[in-house]
């Protein structure tokens, strides 16, 4: 691993613990102190404003590159936190806002950093690499900060890991400043992304991942707790990160050895034989059903980090990278939206549907044919569209 993947992995490391933490607990906050629809209300800002932003982060990071934009991204996790503290409203809905624009700038920037920085033979390693530390810093903050306010309740610990993401920010100061090549007219690259028909088919992957983890996970501790018991929650949703933590480098390695497509269709094959598991709902389907899509969360990680890197040209890898992210974020928001209405098994056949569509668009796109040839005729096709 090279010196600045290895800061890229750091300076996220720390943002994980701060603010995946404290994420994991706004809900529980908010109801805390008696607000109960302002953390469901904050995400959604959250989601929505990272949505809107994401196409101006991608023109932004052509222009200037992903460090800064990582940088200036990274400073609003924790004064995010911090106003989550001051109990006023306005102000939390306000840094809620900010924080989406700060994430489009943030992880739009990390996407394209981690692929420039990266030989061509290693996209899939780093993303591994990047995946398995990311959800193991997440667990370690989850973890961490539950004990502490287990005991101190919430302002200290809150205070404490609204710190971490600045070690983050400094970190990134750190990373070699890769930019792109020069582009004349970067708001008519955004456009020709965003119309763009084969990569819109592509970004059905970004959507479905984030669709249907985002509805089945909202579901999945009600459905243990009515299947199993209430004690079995805290053994089968850690899953959800112990899976990447320990397999996401393997997935990534081998798909740089093998092809990205035999990943493609494990993480495809997990997820649907996972979500029918859960559909069915009996005490063997159900933990076959949570490790099941567990794995295949290890797995499709690794494809949305490492595709833009097989498919993208220099010229046009900000912007692709921008509408992927798009794309995976309208899938968070509908997932939000959805999951106020349904709680029931249906969410499953949802996702499932969801999952067998995407499935098939990406089918259409390489053919059935997942070959590094397909691969880089697409590459050349959207190099000459989006240019």
């Amino acid at each position: 691993m090279n010196k600045n993947i290895f800061l890229l992995i750091l300076g996220f490391f720390f943002i994980a613990i701060g603010f995946n933490g404290v994420q994991q607990y706004i809900t529980s906050y908010f109801s805390y102190i008696g607000f109960i629809n302002v953390g469901f209300n904050s995400l959604i800002l959250i989601y929505l404003f990272f949505v809107l932003f994401t196409p101006l982060a991608s023109i932004f990071i052509s222009k200037f590159g992903a460090k800064k934009s990582m940088i200036m991204g990274s400073i609003v996790y924790s004064l995010f936190i911090i106003s989550l503290l001051t109990k006023n409203i306005f102000l939390i809905y306000t840094f809620s806002i900010l924080l989406g624009v700060a994430s489009s700038m943030l992880w739009t920037g990390h996407g394209v950093y981690l692929i420039r920085a990266s030989e061509k033979s290693s996209f899939g390693k780093n993303a591994g690499s990047f995946v398995s530390i990311f959800f193991f810093s997440s667990a370690i903050g989850i973890f961490i900060l539950g004990l502490l306010i287990e005991k101190v309740s919430f302002t200290l610990p809150f205070i404490i890991f609204s710190i971490l993401p600045l070690f983050g920010f400094l970190l990134f100061f750190e990373l070699k400043d890769i930019k792109s090549q020069n582009v004349k007219n970067r708001f008519l690259l955004v456009k020709k992304s965003m119309k763009n028909i084969t990569a819109l088919k592509l970004s059905s992957v970004w959507f479905s991942q984030s669709f249907v983890f985002g509805l089945s996970l909202g579901l999945i501790p009600l459905t243990i707790k009515n299947v199993l018991g209430s004690s079995y929650i805290s053994i089968l949703l850690p899953l959800f990160y112990i899976m990447p933590t320990l397999f996401s480098y393997f997935f990534g390695k081998s798909s740089d050895q093998k092809g990205r497509g035999k990943i493609i269709y494990l993480s495809y094959a997990l997820g649907i034989s996972g979500l029918i598991s859960l559909y069915l709902s009996t005490k063997l389907s159900l933990v076959i059903g949570v490790v099941l899509l567990a794995l295949s969360l290890a797995s499709i990680k690794i494809i949305t980090l490492a595709l833009p890197g097989d498919i993208s040209e220099d010229h046009n890898l900000d912007f692709l990278t921008g509408l992927f992210w798009v794309i995976q974020n309208i899938g968070v928001l509908g997932a939000l939206i959805l999951s106020r209405f349904i709680q029931s098994n249906a969410a499953y056949l949802i996702s499932l549907i969801i999952m067998l569509l995407s499935l098939g668009i990406l089918l259409s796109v390489f053919k059935t044919n997942f070959s590094r040839e397909k691969f880089q005729e697409i590459k050349l096709k959207l190099s000459e569209q989006i240019k």
